[in-house]
């Protein structure tokens, strides 16, 4: 018996895959008007679930794979955004290709639920601009973007992340309302730029703000001034030092939880830093001589503190006081002097520190009987009160220089005093005013000596050379007597000042002195000053080195008035005077005595006779043009 007749065009289509004939039954039986015939919901759900895949898969392009709502376009070689991208992807991987500007096309701004976009590692110079309207992650990261304008990130207004590392945005690339329209942007990330100063008008939602291995060298006032939300700045590897940093740099961000000022040339800790809710404060490979006594005060969230590779001594009595909740304490690589001073941290680490504080790197440097030795094992050892070699504040040596307000000395071993004081000190005898003395050290260094100061004391030390270069300077403990500066350049003269750290409206005049840097030889030990009636008195070695020296010039100068006389009997012209190489430059003439300096002057030697010819080459040897050797010659060539 034949098929009713409304079936028989399904039997036409049993070929065609499942789901095409199945769609067409439900159209025929539509068509006439019937019922249509029984269909199981599951295969209902299959075709649907395979119509979805075969459109999505139809909008993916070629050279990319498509995986739900993200398209990988990465790793392909492009040079420009593909064409044909699903208009519902929500994540787009474009990383590591070769995409330049021009290959950012219009289409990109047009895929309206596009929220994740990566394209770092491609050769973008400017922000692209079109970007998709939800965008709220963009990663840009290993580009050449040298700026930031308002137009591009207008775009964006949902956008919550940027990352920007490892490009060339510099200070002034970047737009003054450049996130003017970015109201949510929560992260910002341009660490390793080439920016000079913080970017003016950041979004007050900001979050995190990582700033490291740039240029910054400045932070003017007001800089972070309206960011509530900012939890965590990373500052690392910049240019930052205390005198070019506003006191309230840091006090108005009040929920700033980590702050890193690594690497940079800070002498102490900033002022004024938060204490409500700081967790970690980073001050590692600075140049920090000195923690004032209560800048640590009222941060009893701290949970790390990292204090390595500095140049700290010691640390003032209580300064851990108020950490309740340290877990993290980095001290290495610090020259710590091991004396009553810091058995305080001894005993705070015994008896008063959190539990479970993990201490890195509290290793004695100083005095030589305690070094190695970690201040935590220490018993009775730290009770003796050695302090650091400080002069006695008035014995000069030879070479020294020492001033007193407002006075300069003249030359090296010439103590200046003020009006009224003595001018120098008995050796060993502590001076009864105030006073700096500067000597010079081996290496291109100046060793710097003043009165030891009270306790807690702090003083800065400036630096330059006359006619040119800009100041430097320091803070130093008064306490501590003596300071070595060093990386100067070798023989040349310095201006150095010292001076306290006065209140405003307080201020004294500085102490300042003038001498010149160590050579790159040692210095001999200096001895005490002579007196300032005889004159100064020869080295043992000198003296006989001295004495030998004319002993071997008078016998010198016997010869050659008996050679001149020989030459003038034989009726010879007296020979030219002796020249230097082969430019025919005349001998140099003795430079004057240098400031300070020994010099001993020998007679003229005797001109010498003229060299005998040479002699002729053998027979068949083979000569050369002007008695020269061929470059690589000699023997065994």
């Amino acid at each position: 018996m034949a098929p009713p007749p409304p079936l028989l065009p399904l039997l036409l289509l049993l070929p065609l895959p499942p789901p095409t004939w199945a769609l067409t039954a439900f159209a025929l039986a539509a068509r006439r008007g019937g019922s249509p015939p029984p269909f199981p919901s599951a295969l209902l759900t299959a075709v649907t679930a395979v119509a979805i895949v075969t459109v999505t898969a139809a909008a993916c392009p070629t050279v990319c794979r498509c995986a739900g709502g993200r398209v990988y376009c990465n790793d392909r070689g492009l040079t420009a955004v593909p064409e044909g991208l699903p208009p519902g992807a929500t994540t787009l991987f474009l990383q590591n290709n070769r995409i330049g500007d021009a290959g950012i096309p219009a289409r990109l701004g047009h895929l309206s639920a596009l929220k994740v976009l990566y394209l770092y590692a491609n050769a973008l110079e400017q922000l692209p601009a079109y970007l998709p309207p939800a965008l709220r992650e963009l990663h840009l990261q290993e580009n050449n973007v040298r700026g930031l304008c308002r137009r591009a990130l207008a775009r964006a207004p949902l956008l919550e992340r940027l990352h920007l590392d490892d490009n060339s945005v510099s200070a002034a690339g970047i737009e003054e309302d450049a996130f003017a329209e970015n109201r949510r942007l929560r992260l910002l990330f341009l660490s390793r730029n080439h920016l000079s100063s913080v970017p003016p008008g950041l979004p007050p939602a900001l979050e995190e703000l990582r700033l490291d291995d740039n240029r910054i060298h400045t932070i003017p006032l007001r800089a972070f001034e309206g960011l509530p939300a900012l939890r965590r700045l990373v500052l690392d590897g910049n240019l930052l030092a205390n005198q070019r940093m506003a006191d309230d740099t840091f006090s108005r961000l009040v929920n700033l939880s980590e702050l890193s000022l690594g690497r940079n040339a800070l002498a102490a800790p900033p002022a004024n830093l938060p204490r409500a809710r700081l967790r970690r404060l980073s001050l590692a490979a600075n140049a920090i001589s000195h923690v004032p006594a209560g800048a640590l005060a009222r941060m009893r969230s701290l949970e790390r503190l990292d204090l390595s590779d500095n140049n700290l001594t010691t640390l003032p009595r209580g300064l851990f006081d108020d950490l309740g909740s340290l877990s993290h304490l980095g001290l290495r690589n610090n020259p710590w002097f091991c004396g009553c001073n810091l058995a305080w941290l001894r005993d705070w680490l015994r008896r008063r520190a959190p539990r479970g504080l993990e201490v890195k790197g509290l290793l004695c440097q100083a005095p030589a009987r305690l070094r190695g030795l970690a201040v935590g094992e220490l018993r009775g050892e730290m009770d003796a009160c050695d302090t650091p070699a400080a002069p006695g504040a008035a014995a000069a040596s030879p070479g020294v220089v020492a001033a007193s307000p407002g006075v300069v000395a003249a030359s090296p071993g010439i103590m200046a005093a003020a009006p009224g004081t003595a001018a120098a000190a008995a050796p060993g005898v502590p001076a009864s005013t105030g006073g700096l003395w500067v000597q010079a050290a081996p290496g291109g260094s100046l060793r710097v000596r003043w009165p030891p100061a009270p306790a807690g004391a702090s003083l800065r030390l400036s630096w330059l050379r006359p006619g040119g270069g800009a100041v430097t300077e320091t803070l130093v403990r008064g306490e501590r007597g003596e300071y070595v500066v060093t990386a100067l350049q070798p023989r040349a003269a310095y201006r150095v000042c010292l001076s306290a750290l006065d209140p405003p409206g307080a201020a004294s005049p500085p102490l300042c002195a003038q001498a010149r840097a160590g050579g790159e030889t040692p210095a001999a030990s200096p001895g005490p000053p002579p007196p300032r009636d005889a004159p100064p008195a020869l080295p043992p070695a000198a003296a006989a080195g001295g004495a030998a020296a004319a002993a071997a010039g008078v016998v010198l100068g016997v010869l050659g008035g008996w050679w001149r006389r020989r030459r003038r009997g034989a009726g010879g012209a007296p020979p030219p005077p002796p020249k230097i190489g082969g430019g025919g430059l005349p001998l140099r003439p003795l430079r004057p005595l240098e400031e300070g300096g020994i010099r001993t002057v020998f007679p003229p030697p005797p001109p010498l006779p003229p060299p005998p010819p040479p002699p002729l080459p053998p027979p068949g040897a083979r000569g050369y043009r002007g008695g020269r050797v061929p470059r690589g010659g000699g023997a065994g060539s």
